[in-house]
């Protein structure tokens, strides 16, 4: 049963009404042996159960995601280009009230969706002369073919701190 406070025609859900499972598998590659060159991609599939009182469920996501770099000043600096392609691999089921309602509307019903993105990425490592303190990862997506949803450019700043801080070796 899923997490939450979730009804259909309620407008104060704590949740989506359903679960959602999401299996990856990823991998780097390096082109040379200092390991400064580098290419990584991880592999997401998506897979729902069906929103709980009714008979929607989401379709199937298939995300690809990952990138080129030159890593830099001992690994302290990363720079590269990173991309992401994604697919719904099943269409959504809406249930027949909403085919209906779409139907009579004259509107058609979605169809899977579709998107890719690519653009630079610039990774900064933090430290002391003992402990890796965290790092900020800057990424900029210039998105393309995106089918049932909007297309722009999307910019992600991400800062990750172990704790406790990491010794560096």
């Amino acid at each position: 049963m899923p997490t939450g406070r979730y009804s259909p025609d309620a407008d104060d859900n704590l949740g989506s009404g359903m679960w959602t499972f999401e299996m990856s598998v990823g991998t780097t590659l390096y082109f040379d042996e200092a390991r400064s060159w580098h290419f990584a991609t991880t592999a997401y599939f998506e897979t729902h159960t069906e929103k709980k009182d009714t008979d929607q469920k989401v379709g199937n996501i298939l995300t690809l995601e990952g990138g080129l770099g030159k890593a830099l000043l001992g690994g302290g600096l990363n720079l590269g280009a990173v991309y992401y392609a994604q697919w719904k691999l099943s269409e959504d089921q809406l249930g027949q009230d909403i085919d209906d309602a779409l139907a009579d509307a004259g509107l058609p019903t979605p169809t899977k969706h579709r998107g890719f993105g690519i653009g630079p990425e610039v990774n900064v490592a933090f430290a002391s002369e003992t402990k890796l303190i965290g790092t900020l990862s800057l990424r900029y997506f210039w998105e393309t073919g995106v089918y049932t949803n909007v297309q722009g450019s999307t910019f992600v700043a991400t800062a990750t701190f172990p704790l406790p801080s990491m010794p560096l070796q």
